[in-house]
């Protein structure tokens, strides 16, 4: 039985290291699996200044394309698995090609971004500033640890918010297997945006709340419990791309 091959996207100023537990499972379930750095990203905050959504969206669309031409034999497709805005990114990129086949969403950003707020960035900007604080990584584990950025670019922020139209847009497009989770404790995306975007989809939606945990959910004190639902749901999909007709 082939299984499909899986790519694991991290959010605004993190790395792959903030979803490592995720990519690791994934992998060790026997399903092929990256998790690639966004531009911008893993480097230094000020590489971020400038980068748009569309180049992320660019960037995830050709990984893709890598991972799907990748390996021998047949592919049972694609499932992109994202957390914030990697959720947001997985979304609006699974409405774009035929060959995914799930999408899982962490946290992701889909609200549309106060204007107040977006146009006080912009005012910022035009004033000349570039950084803002990001504050300590969202996360109740006191054991964990993220390595994303301490500052975030004032303009990515907004291409946030692009982002966040952009995969709102895309949920009646969707008709593949959702798989939306949500941490009660996310103090950097209203959990109630995930109510919102289940509600959204038409295709079959599972819906997993993570009672402990904060919004970097894959490194947080659920971890366990979402790579054992993830791989569930994964497991379903494959059985789903075996079954005939």
């Amino acid at each position: 039985m082939t299984s499909p091959r899986v790519v694991v996207l991290h959010g605004l100023g993190g790395t792959p290291h903030s979803v490592l537990p995720l990519t690791a499972a994934v992998h060790e379930a026997g399903h092929p699996a990256v998790a690639p750095m966004l531009p911008g990203h893993g480097t230094h905050h000020e590489d971020l200044i400038g980068r748009t959504w569309d180049e992320w969206m660019a960037f995830v669309v050709a990984t893709c394309d890598e991972i799907a031409m990748s390996g021998s034999g047949s592919s049972a497709g694609l499932v992109l698995v994202g957390q914030s805005m990697g959720g947001s990114l997985a979304l609006a990129v699974a409405a774009l090609r035929t060959d995914v086949v799930g999408v899982a969403a962490i946290n992701a950003v889909v609200r549309q971004p106060d204007p107040d707020a977006t146009e006080h960035l912009e005012y910022l900007i035009s004033r000349g500033r570039t950084m803002q604080p990001a504050g300590k990584p969202d996360l109740r584990d006191p054991d964990a640890h993220d390595s994303a950025y301490a500052e975030l670019a004032l303009t990515s922020l907004i291409q946030l918010g692009v982002g966040a139209d952009a995969a709102r847009a895309a949920l009646p497009l969707l008709s593949v297997p959702v798989f939306v989770a949500s941490s009660d404790h996310d103090s950097v995306v209203d959990p109630a945006g995930s109510d919102e975007l289940a509600a959204a989809i038409d295709g079959p939606v599972t819906r997993l709340r993570l009672a402990n945990s904060g919004h970097v959910a894959a490194l947080d004190l659920d971890r366990e419990q979402l790579c054992r639902e993830l791989l569930t749901w994964l497991v379903d999909l494959t059985d789903r791309s075996a079954a005939p007709g």
